[in-house]
């Protein structure tokens, strides 16, 4: 667009010179003494004309024009100085637009472009622009013609081209976010991969250490007990007690182990939607996990216990259709969320003194609630209404807290 005024500006400009010059003769020029109310017309015409060829790019228009223009020239020579906007709208519209697109398409495509010539919209063109020449040859109008057409065709060509070069760029660019987002979902995928094999694997080692050594070591118990028993060597009885001992140690260590290999292998997120999926037949679940962090063991069973007395306390008592089990981890804190819509009695629980009143049946689930977010140093707030039962837990994350505050 910028291109095009600027063209029609310079169209404008010299047209408005040759209104300000008469012509004697055939190439002889001179400047006009007295600007007539004619003169002034023609100049507002000419700028009138350049703005509406601009807002109505249609063929149908400029064709008009140009012909009406042609025709006032035909009678009145002066008026000749239309022709050129006139021959420049014709030359820049929307069809002559669609031309050159085309005709950019089909040589990057490689493919022959020799039909160009056989649209009936391009000797139409032709054709005008012939009889606008004719009728402006008697004066000097005729160059500012021949500049309005090449002006059209230049400032076309490279619009149409500049244009499709950027839908190139584009699609490549898309192409390229594109291979980058399948990229990431592939290495997400693969990292997943490798984190449920390692999980799995490290499940297996725990499976068979405590199938298999821990048996053996819970015999190798049982026996030196019994040999203790039968002994009547007192000498011997020390060297016993000692073997005892260190089998009892190594018991205890690969427990230990044991222990700390399956709580590795839990993966919360997975863990959470299994305990979800224990309800699904009657509400409908919704189960968000934001966790980018390793969990520590010992928050890890917290979040999950608190998250199975939740669902167990809603599949007992709740009368709502949605449920939401949510664990977000915040910069200092993990906060879980266990929600359903069902209508509930009011009830705003959250100091200690709360739950230490809870008594009964109905009241052990949300205690445990609380008893494992204290043993991790958190904090319990328990809501119901009229818009449903909520329970909301907040767990710090003991990495960020100072060792002595830890401690």
């Amino acid at each position: 667009m910028i291109n095009r005024l600027l063209d029609k500006s310079i169209l404008a400009v010299l047209s408005i010179a040759l209104i300000l010059f008469s012509t004697e003769s055939y190439g002889a020029l001179f400047l006009s003494e007295n600007l007539g109310t004619k003169e002034v017309i023609t100049i507002l015409s000419i700028l009138i004309l350049s703005l509406i060829t601009e807002v109505f790019r249609q063929q149908v228009l400029s064709v008009l024009l140009i012909i009406s223009s042609g025709a006032l020239a035909f009678f009145v020579p002066e008026y000749s100085v239309f022709l050129p906007v006139c021959v420049y709208a014709l030359f820049s519209d929307e069809t002559a637009e669609a031309m050159f697109r085309s005709f950019h398409m089909e040589k990057a495509r490689r493919v022959a472009v020799s039909d160009l010539f056989s649209k009936r919209s391009v000797w139409l063109k032709i054709v005008l622009l012939l009889g606008a020449a004719a009728l402006s040859f008697r004066n000097w109008t005729v160059l500012l013609v021949i500049a309005s057409v090449i002006l059209a065709v230049k400032t076309v060509y490279m619009c149409t081209h500049e244009a499709l070069m950027t839908d190139k760029f584009d699609e490549v660019r898309y192409d390229a976010q594109q291979s980058m987002r399948l990229k990431n979902e592939i290495s997400q995928n693969m990292d997943m991969q490798i984190r449920n094999a390692t999980l799995s694997e490290r499940n297996r080692i725990a499976r068979e250490i405590h199938d298999n050594v821990g048996h053996m070591l819970t015999r190798a118990v049982v026996q030196l007990q019994a040999i203790s028993v039968i002994n009547k060597d007192e000498q011997m009885k020390p060297y016993l007690e000692s073997v005892s001992s260190t089998v009892n140690e190594a018991m205890t260590n690969i427990r230990r182990s044991v222990h700390e290999l399956h709580d590795d292998s839990i993966d919360l997120s997975i863990c959470i939607h299994e305990i979800a999926s224990s309800i699904r037949d009657r509400f409908d679940v919704t189960v968000s996990t934001s966790i980018e962090s390793p969990v520590p063991n010992d928050i890890k069973n917290a979040i999950l216990g608190i998250f199975k007395e939740g669902v167990t306390n809603i599949a007992k008592h709740s009368k709502g259709k949605n449920v939401r089990l949510e664990v977000v981890e915040n910069v200092t804190f993990w906060r879980i969320l266990v929600s359903d819509d069902g209508k509930c009695k009011p009830m705003e629980l959250s100091r200690p003194s709360d739950f230490a009143a809870l008594e009964g049946e109905h009241g052990i689930g949300l205690y445990n609630i609380n008893s494992r977010a204290v043993s991790c140093g958190g904090r319990t707030s328990i809501r119901g209404g009229a818009d449903g039962f909520h329970i909301t837990v907040t767990i710090p994350r003991k990495d960020l807290l100072p060792k002595e505050e830890e401690k």
